[in-house]
């Protein structure tokens, strides 16, 4: 992913002339209290930073087998490649990446070998840790068949679980309860609109992002969600622009 940043610095000179050293000492002596009056003002508490999202902090695959039986959603929206699964993983068939928000069902996790042409986006290591889960339709049913996608790897005694990067253990919807409805409308068909903010929109359309700057709610946005590509601009966290590419 590409950010951009560039500063400016501007230096000052012949400021020692006759009788100007004195107001100048001043003058600085006040803009520097002013700019560290400035930056330690505390950033306000949103609700979305009051919000509890659960991490299990898995370090081993003995430890993330707790996911067995449960249900997550899915938190890296079109970043997490998935496989069909039919009592192993069908490495030649991959079905594209999960959607962001996407709800699945774990059924359990299993060790396999990854071929070296298959990039599913999570380190290979010796052996690869999968989760096998079973996902629904637009009706709301469960799609025929079981799939499976990475979350971590191993190599010799080194374990790496990514679990907690990858999926939100509690339905989204209640951890952000207090975003309105047409946000979520707007979640649920995956397309940005004019007015929301970049973690209503990543929460959309997923994190494979490209940007104009490393200033959170204040810059440009492309997002790449599978088939499609979103060009969002955001001012004070509010999207004011929103195009299809």
């Amino acid at each position: 992913m590409k950010i951009w940043q560039k500063l400016g610095l501007m230096t000052l000179a012949a400021v020692l002339v006759a009788g100007g050293y004195i107001l100048f000492v001043q003058h600085e002596r006040h803009v520097s209290n002013a700019a560290a009056t400035k930056a330690e003002a505390p950033k306000p508490v949103s609700e979305d930073d009051l919000s509890y999202v659960k991490q299990y902090l898995f370090a081993t695959f003995d430890q993330a087998k707790q996911l067995e039986g449960t249900t997550v959603w899915v938190k890296a929206g079109y970043s997490l490649p998935y496989f069909p699964y039919a009592g192993a993983v069908e490495w030649s068939k991959p079905q594209g990446d999960l959607p962001a928000t996407e709800k699945l069902q774990i059924k359990k996790l299993i060790k396999a070998a990854v071929p070296a042409k298959v990039d599913d986006r999570v380190a290979h290591g010796s052996r690869q840790y999968l989760v096998v889960f079973t996902m629904p339709d637009e009706t709301g049913n469960a799609k025929p068949g079981e799939f499976a996608a990475p979350i971590g790897s191993a190599e010799g005694e080194q374990e790496q679980i990514v679990a907690d990067q990858l999926f939100y253990y509690d339905d989204p919807k209640t951890i952000y309860s207090h975003w309105p409805k047409d946000v979520w409308d707007a979640v649920a068909a995956h397309e940005p609109e004019v007015g929301m903010s970049e973690a209503q929109t990543r929460m959309a359309v997923g994190i494979l992002i490209e940007s104009d700057s490393q200033e959170i709610g204040n810059r440009t946005v492309t997002y790449h969600a599978g088939p499609k590509t979103w060009v969002v601009s955001f001012s004070n966290d509010k999207a004011t622009s929103v195009k299809q590419g």
